[in-house]
């Protein structure tokens, strides 16, 4: 019992852990088109246009 309580708790922290790491790569990878905390947060429109660039399309 105790056990599956502890695998819970440490696959959740584990993935806290994994989603900051990407997040920080994410940031440092584009920071300068981005100006929100959560830097994957507005990057779910894109339009696979293949201009190479981050999108000027605003939301």
């Amino acid at each position: 019992m105790i056990n599956s309580l502890l695998i819970g708790i440490g696959g959740m922290v584990g993935l806290m852990v994994v989603w900051y790491i990407v997040q920080r790569l994410w940031g440092d990878s584009f920071s300068d088109y981005i100006s929100e905390d959560d830097v994957l947060a507005a990057r779910g429109g894109c339009g696979n246009c293949g201009c190479g660039t981050a999108c000027k399309k605003k939301q």
